[in-house]
């Protein structure tokens, strides 16, 4: 190979990698591009510029390597909420206490996480990690265990304070299963 191919391949091998992450500031823009790319989307709402509350800045989330790394995995859309689409967006998260940070499944059906806490560095990692695939994952059903009783079963009156309902899918496990 001659000097200037080599020139010209070692330049490209080193400028090489991922383009720099696009940060979207309008929520349409992005979704659409998730569903297009059939990723998940992370969404900031940020509180204005001028509140005392804090920011989550672009800086922040490509901070370093790894995290830029993670977020090739993700549509991002850091939304500013003092902005009249910016508050529709919000509305529409329910608006919760700002920063707000969202996980959309790589559908654009479900938020597979929210949470309006400030995070740090390594949150953030975890965060990214942990959804990066973009998939619901359901909470496992409830379990009961204890002896069975036929007939209805009923809650013993008195003993326990009032509380949530318990509702299906249960698994019933016998006491007579121990002894077997």
């Amino acid at each position: 190979m001659n000097a200037p191919v080599a020139l010209l391949c070692l330049a490209a091998a080193l400028a090489g990698g991922p383009s720099e992450q696009t940060i979207h500031t309008d929520y349409g823009t992005a979704w659409k591009e998730a569903q297009a790319r059939h990723l998940p989307l992370l969404v900031v709402l940020n509180p204005s510029p001028d509140s005392t509350g804090t920011r989550v800045e672009n800086e922040l989330l490509t901070r370093s390597q790894h995290r830029r790394d993670l977020l090739a995995n993700y549509v991002v859309a850091v939304i500013d909420t003092s902005t009249e689409k910016g508050e529709r967006v919000w509305k529409q998260f329910g608006s919760a206490p700002l920063p707000r940070v969202s996980v959309i499944d790589k559908n654009q059906k479900l938020q597979i996480h929210r949470a309006s806490a400030p995070l740090v560095a390594e949150d953030w990692n975890l965060l990214l990690e942990k959804h990066r695939a973009g998939l619901y994952v359901p909470p496992p059903p409830a379990v009961v265990s204890g002896p069975i009783v036929s007939g209805t079963i009923r809650p013993l009156v008195g003993t326990y304070p009032a509380g949530p309902q318990l509702t299906g899918p249960f698994v019933m496990q016998s006491a007579a299963n121990c002894f077997t």
